[in-house]
């Protein structure tokens, strides 16, 4: 069975394709939040620990869009 190929708009990006990016940036301030907690920057590493938990926010909504966009899931994706 093959699964019908959602259609973006040209200035808009997959939803595959933001999930992606937003794992990677939520990759990327875990580990600055680890660096700064080495080095004794509480408050450094408490802000980039907010960074990585809004990306991962980004990640699950961006998830859920590709998920409604297959078909796999229902409701209107909020971002």
């Amino acid at each position: 069975m093959q699964v019908p190929k959602p259609q973006p708009d040209e200035d808009e990006a997959s939803p595959g394709r933001d999930a992606s990016f937003a794992a990677v940036i939520a990759a990327f301030y875990a580990l600055a939040a680890q660096v700064h907690a080495e080095h004794g920057d509480v408050p450094g590493a408490r802000e980039t620990l907010s960074g990585a938990e809004e990306a991962m926010v980004d990640v699950l909504r961006s998830r859920h869009a590709l998920a409604v966009a297959i078909g796999d899931a229902q409701g209107n994706v909020e971002g």
